[in-house]
């Protein structure tokens, strides 16, 4: 990756893998080749991916109740959706930079989702953007430790792990092969669509896990059989970033 990331083109790897599905592909571009304030092509960009994970949440937001609703209260797709509805209003007018646009966001967020999830996945947008520049020097090694320091404010701030049944069973695998993908040479989109497979295995894995936080920890046992809501709205959301980089 280069200091002009944002307005290279780049092939992104078929990333259908065992979920069976259609991922982006071909050559694409992350920005349009136009001049703009400091940081407006990664500010744009950054911009299009809270629009389209919004767009795809809004969509799931029945199913992701329903999963739910099967270990805990049924609030989650409502509040996801709340949140990502927040998140892209609070940028709407934005011009500017990438970070200063994501910790926007995720204020907003998490300010409107309401619940635990909401609070976490704010706050995890909020150190995704405090981490990366608010200029165009945007490569793959910037967005991974980005992307690790939301990681690790999940985390920390929900005092759970990989293997707990919740949204960190996607990210973190994703966040280790989006970084590998990085130091491999790989630049921003074709990193990210190589490492949704790596989510999607994540995801998937929580429904042989018994849940260790939240409501749904009183289940014991009887929590196996279902893929957590959490992990499953994060693949959603990866997934849909993937789409709005390899569109640009």
């Amino acid at each position: 990756g280069t200091a002009r990331e944002w307005d290279r083109t780049e092939t992104v790897a078929d990333t259908a893998g065992e979920t069976g599905d259609a991922s982006p592909g071909g050559a694409k571009a992350l920005g349009p080749d136009v001049d703009g304030p400091p940081g407006g092509l990664a500010g744009i960009a950054a911009r299009a991916c809270l629009g389209e994970a919004a767009r795809v949440i809004e969509a799931a937001e029945a199913e992701l109740g329903r999963l739910d609703a099967a270990v805990g209260d049924g609030d989650h797709g409502a509040g996801m959706a709340r949140g990502f509805r927040a998140a892209v209003a609070a940028v709407r007018e934005d011009t500017g930079g990438a970070g200063a646009s994501l910790v926007r966001a995720g204020t907003a967020f998490g300010d409107a989702a309401g619940g635990a999830s909401g609070a976490l996945v704010g706050a995890c947008l909020v150190a995704i953007g405090t981490a990366l520049p608010d200029d165009d020097a945007i490569d793959a090694a910037a967005v991974a430790g980005a992307l690790r320091s939301g990681l690790e404010t999940l985390g920390r701030r929900g005092q759970a792990a990989a293997g707990d049944k919740t949204m960190l069973d996607t990210l973190d695998p994703f966040v280790t092969a989006f970084a590998a993908s990085a130091g491999s040479g790989a630049g921003i989109t074709a990193a990210w669509g190589a490492s949704l497979p790596a989510a999607g295995a994540g995801m998937r894995s929580t429904a042989d896990m018994i849940s260790r936080r939240g409501r749904s920890a009183r289940l014991g046992e009887r929590g196996r059989g279902h893929v957590d809501a959490g992990a499953t709205s994060m693949y959603y959301v990866l997934r849909a970033v993937g789409d709005a980089l390899a569109e640009r």
